[in-house]
């Protein structure tokens, strides 16, 4: 695999690594490292490309959660996407950006009242609702403010998915209301209760899908379910959650989405009350969407062998990118300053004092690498700076970049640790 591979916006030469044309070391050069670059080119082509393969009737919703830089969310409703938020935060940020609350869905297995009020004042266009007693409490939270809200009822399917890194249906979860339990009476107490309007249903049942096959075959499983459902009320919404994939490693392929528009066009046919109910689809990819768009970018400060293993030490690690440890694999990873065709084989270590702290291991890099040379992790722009730990061990708080429009713009300015430790209250009687 080469950068060019992850992204056609990608180029790298013996003058230097390019994104969309710009040098990345004049990028960093202003933002020192560590710090995470964007390429808005990169999300554009991902989104139109999905656009393009769906039929009308699937509306496409950022999973926020994936990357909730603002920027980047401007970016992509900018373009047409709605937005599946997960908190109270990102719900904020919606308002802040002024999207359309008929654009925003909310989930969560454990949402505060706050948060419903929130979602409830905001007149979103559906909470994704995890159990009955949630139901309840958003029931009387509309009650007191005179307002109906509209809810999906999440389920906890009983299928799993074909070829899915990591599946969430099945067994006994956190998430949603176990498909089972949805019977005559569950229906008939939910449809019961005041200032509730159950539109359709909710599923999200994996994660990291790369083959065609797993996907169609969420999509027709929550079909059926929403089927099941119409005989209890009219189903106008069906989110079929997201899940899509993308490769992070050598042997893995692209999720190929070609042709897929037929397919489901043939599933509507099947399933006639998506059709004659105006049900709209929902799709929530983040990761699809943003993960190749992003690279960690980070410096080598030294190179060491230790009993035969090469290790080469950078300035960033896992309290900013998180993810390789916490699945223990890692990401596409070159050496950004320098090509070689002679390579070895490194541990790519971290400056944490803790021995969790690698973003690689057995990485190939040119033999020479050395001191301020750039490592760049890619993939880096879904679950990256929002799935860290910033704070760990006390380091700067990397900056955000947005590459767009033939420039640069620094959209999460670095935080200096001066910063964060001088926001601390010490009590005077200590």
């Amino acid at each position: 695999m080469n950068p060019s591979d992850i992204s056609s916006s990608f180029q790298q030469s013996d003058s230097g690594f390019k994104i969309s044309g710009l040098d990345l070391e004049e990028i960093v050069h202003t933002t020192g490292t560590p710090v995470f670059v964007y390429d808005a080119e990169t999300i554009r082509n991902k989104y139109h490309h999905l656009r393009e393969n769906l039929p009308t009737e699937v509306d496409i919703f950022y999973a926020m959660k994936a990357n909730p830089a603002l920027a980047v969310v401007k970016l992509l409703t900018n373009m047409g996407t709605g937005v599946e938020v997960a908190s109270r935060g990102e719900l904020l940020a919606c308002q802040m950006l002024d999207i359309n609350p008929e654009n925003i869905v909310f989930a969560g297995p454990s949402k505060t009242d706050e948060d419903l009020r929130t979602a409830i004042d905001m007149q979103i266009r559906s909470i994704n609702v995890e159990s009955f007693e949630e139901l309840k409490r958003i029931s009387h939270l509309a009650q007191i403010r005179g307002i109906t809200a509209r809810v999906e009822l999440r389920i906890n399917p009983e299928f799993e998915v074909k070829g899915a890194t990591v599946n969430m249906g099945g067994g006994p979860k956190k998430f949603g209301i176990d498909a089972e339990k949805l019977d005559d009476r569950f229906m008939a107490d939910a449809l019961g209760l005041p200032n509730i309007n159950i539109q359709g249903l909710h599923v999200f049942s994996a994660t990291g899908i790369l083959n065609q096959e797993g996907f169609l075959q969420n999509l027709e499983s929550c079909f059926s379910l929403g089927a099941k459902l119409n005989k209890y009320f009219l189903v106008k919404s069906i989110d079929v959650g997201g899940g899509l994939g993308i490769p992070y490693k050598d042997g893995e392929r692209e999720l190929s989405i070609a042709g897929i528009r037929d397919k489901i066009l043939q599933m509507f046919e099947t399933y006639w009350f998506i059709r004659d109910n105006g049900t709209r689809i929902i799709l929530e990819p983040g990761r699809y969407l943003v993960g190749q768009s992003g690279i960690y970018v980070t410096r080598v400060e030294y190179t060491k062998d230790s009993r035969g293993v090469d290790y080469v030490l950078i300035d960033g690690g896992i309290h900013h990118l998180l993810r390789p440890a916490l699945i223990g694999s890692s990401h596409p990873t070159f050496n950004l300053t320098r090509r070689s065709a002679e390579e070895t084989s490194y541990g790519l270590g971290g400056c944490l004092c803790t021995s969790t702290d690698f973003l690689a291991e057995q990485v190939k890099l040119p033999l020479s690498t050395s001191r301020n040379d750039l490592i760049g992790i890619f993939c880096s722009g879904a679950y990256g700076f929002t799935e860290g730990m910033p704070l760990f061990l006390s380091h700067d708080i990397p900056a955000e970049v947005l590459v767009h429009n033939n420039t640069y713009s620094i959209i999460r300015p670095k935080v200096p640790i001066e910063e964060v430790l001088n926001q601390q209250i010490v009590p005077d009687n200590l």
